[in-house]
Formats: structure tokens, C-alpha cells, sequence
């Protein structure tokens, strides 16, 4: 990628050098695409705009142009250059030395700058602009569709990484809350299930978001990397995932205790970067495998990495999910019940397995060896499962 330093002042009386400096840089680089770095920028004129214009007809393409500050953002703006080039702001750079750590997962962490703000860090190394940004889009698209969700005013950078700062006033993770009230453990959790139910019975336009089939493909492809699958098994789970309906209605991804925020004693979603849109149980074997694969297999192996990662013991992960379901599902009958468990928990291995695929304290040599037994069962039930009715 070909930068191109802006700086000072382009204005009428040194416009035709500016562009003849630019054409100069890009004769020494055939081919390359410019990008446009204006953080030293302090004042572009008319005259300026039309130099920017020149480069824009001769790439035919919006070009970038990043770092603008406000001032000068103000003067694309305005003029109507912000629909010509694609001009970003320069970020606020923020820090988070000190702050609380009040929630996250494996790509993102959140803390709590002060008692009305807080920020999601994107932590994962491939972590884009682009990315927080579509994050940003995401949330206020499942906003408008009248589902309880953050929306972020401001995208900034944290230690060299993107951030996205959210008004979250007297507002903690469900995970919080339940360490310091664990009294409101049913109140919570049928929050927790009536949230979901309404995530699940939304409807969004085809191709808002993506295909919740492909979240599952790509969840599979972590541990056949790693060889902890074979290319059969793969190819045995890549079909099971085909063969689920096609929907349009919202699908979390990562419906978790430490993923949900409870504000003034309403749940509100915070992290849905990664959502996409597909049948519930693409959704409901993720959670299971977070509320209750998974955290009974910590605490077989006397491992802390669940907890510390979604903030709740197995013991209370598990109450949530029964107090959950029948709220879900709206019955009470224990057949039934166990039924709709059993198929979700088929269906969970596929999560199962990318969550060993994707542990830092597990040893490439021992997910291969506790993936055995998980395929194997999955194996014997793979040819029977299907979506669960009426959901």
C-alpha cells in the first residue's frame, strides 16, 4: 500500500506543486493505489479538493483518505467530498490504564472507563478499522430493529489497537451482576431466555448479515486445521450444518453471560460483530456448549479458563441454562425438555470443538486426544440430528 503524506496547508498557492509532488510518488510506483494520510494536514482549500479530485478520476475509485481531523473533515464534509473520498477522521487515542475489566472473549475485551462509559477493545492480532466499524453498523441495524443493543458514538484507539466507546450508565455484564447479587439468579436467567426468544423470532432482510452456516463452517474448519478432525469427519459435519434450514431471523453467535450487559435492570447486547442470520439452533448450540458442555468439562478437568473467560462457575452456568429453557421453549414438561437437549447437545460438539481448537492452555497434542472421544459420540448421533420444530 502506497501512502501519501498530507500536510500543512494546500490551498491555491501551492495546489499545482502539491500535484506535482503526487505524481512524482506515484511514477516511482506503477500500478500502486494511494492512500491518502492527512494527519499533518491543517487547512485544504477548494483548490486543494480539486487536486484530491484529479487523483480520484485517474484511479477511478473513492480513494482514502485517513487521519483527517476534525477541522479539516469538516471542510470534506461540507463541500461534499465525504461522498467523493472515503475520509476518516483522526481517532482519539484513549487509555485504559487502571480501568475495570467488566467483560469480553477471545477477540475483545471491555472496560469500564468511568461510571457512565465504557470501551470493547479488540484484542485479536487481525483486528481491522474496517472491522470495528462494521461492528458499529451492525449494532445500530439490530437497534432499529427494536432489540435492546449498545450503540457505540465513538470508534477510537487503545495502545495501538481499534476501540468502540459506548454510554453504558449504572451498567454491568449479566456475569457481574451475578457475582455480587447471585439472589437474582432466576430473574436474570429468565431475562437471559426471553432476550434470546426475541432474538430468534426477529426477522431481518436476506443478506443484512451473514449466513449463520457459514459461522458454523468456518467454527469447523479451526480444528480440522489442527488436525483434531479428519477430512471425513469433516466432511460428515460440514454436511450436517447444510442441512439446516435457511431463516432469516438474528443469530447472536455468542449468547453468553459476559456478552450481555444489564442496564438500569435492562438486558442490553454489546458485542454483535460477529452475528449473522440463520435458524435458532445454529444459536442454541453455541450457548449450550458455553452454559453447559463446556464448563462441566473445566470442572472434570480442574480448569479455570471457562470461568475466568465468561466470569460464572460451572455450578451457576448450569442453573441458568434450566432455568432458561423451559422459559425458551414455554413448557415445563421434563420429556419435552429433555428432548430439546438432546438435539442441541448433538449439535453443540460442532462448538465444542472449535472452543478446544481455540484454547491458549491446551497443548496441540491434548486437544487432539480430548477431540477424540467428542467426534466419536458426535458420530453416532450426526445422521439422526435435525432442528428442533416450531422454533
Amino acid at each position: 500500500m502506497l501512502t501519501i503524506n498530507l500536510s500543512g496547508r494546500i490551498d491555491a498557492n501551492n495546489a499545482a506543486s502539491v500535484e506535482a509532488e503526487i505524481s512524482a510518488e506515484l511514477a516511482e510506483f506503477p500500478g500502486e493505489v494511494p492512500v491518502f494520510d492527512a494527519s499533518g494536514l491543517d487547512y485544504i482549500s477548494s483548490a486543494g479538493l480539486r487536486v484530491l479530485l484529479k487523483f480520484r478520476k485517474q484511479f477511478a475509485k473513492n480513494l482514502d483518505v485517513l487521519n483527517a481531523s476534525g477541522e479539516v473533515y469538516d471542510i470534506f464534509e461540507v463541500t461534499g467530498f465525504t461522498e467523493l473520498l472515503n475520509v476518516r477522521k483522526k481517532l482519539r487515542e484513549i487509555s485504559i490504564e487502571g480501568c475495570e475489566v467488566i467483560g469480553g472473549g477471545n477477540f475483545s475485551t471491555v472496560y469500564r472507563l468511568d461510571p457512565e462509559t465504557i470501551v470493547k477493545v479488540f484484542t485479536h492480532p487481525t483486528a481491522t478499522l474496517a472491522g470495528a466499524e462494521k461492528d458499529q453498523k451492525t449494532s445500530r441495524e439490530v437497534f432499529l430493529h427494536d432489540i435492546p443493543t449498545a450503540i457505540s458514538y465513538d470508534v477510537v484507539r487503545v495502545d495501538g489497537r481499534y476501540g468502540l466507546v459506548y454510554e453504558m450508565i449504572n451498567a454491568d455484564t449479566v456475569s457481574g451482576t451475578l457475582r455480587k447479587h447471585p439472589e437474582r439468579l432466576e430473574e436474570i436467567s429468565l431475562k437471559m431466555a426471553r432476550l434470546m426468544k426475541k432474538l430468534h423470532t426477529t426477522e431481518f432482510e436476506p443478506d443484512t448479515f451473514q449466513d449463520a452456516k457459514g459461522i458454523l463452517h468456518n467454527m469447523i474448519q479451526s480444528p480440522f486445521s489442527m488436525g483434531m478432525i479428519n477430512a471425513e469427519d469433516r466432511a460428515l459435519i460440514d454436511e450436517l450444518i447444510d442441512r439446516i434450514p435457511n431463516r432469516n431471523t438474528f443469530i447472536h453467535a455468542d449468547y453468553h453471560p459476559k456478552n450481555v450487559m444489564l442496564s438500569n435492570d435492562e438486558l442490553v447486547l454489546i458485542d454483535v460483530g460477529d452475528s449473522g442470520l440463520g435458524h435458532p439452533i445454529a444459536d442454541l448450540l453455541i450457548s449450550y456448549s458455553q452454559f453447559v458442555s463446556m464448563p462441566k468439562f473445566a470442572a472434570e478437568h480442574g480448569s479455570k479458563a471457562h470461568q475466568l473467560a465468561i466470569g460464572l462457575d460451572c455450578n451457576t452456568l448450569g442453573a441458568m441454562w434450566n432455568i432458561m429453557l423451559p422459559e425458551y421453549f414455554g413448557t415445563t414438561d421434563k420429556d419435552i425438555l429433555a428432548h430439546y437437549e438432546e438435539i442441541i447437545s448433538g449439535y453443540s460438539s460442532i462448538m465444542r470443538l472449535y472452543a478446544f481448537s481455540v484454547a491458549k492452555d491446551i497443548p496441540i497434542e491434548v486437544k487432539v486426544k480430548i477431540s477424540a472421544p467428542v467426534m466419536a459420540k458426535f458420530r453416532e448421533v450426526i445422521g439422526t440430528l435435525k432442528p428442533i420444530d416450531g422454533i
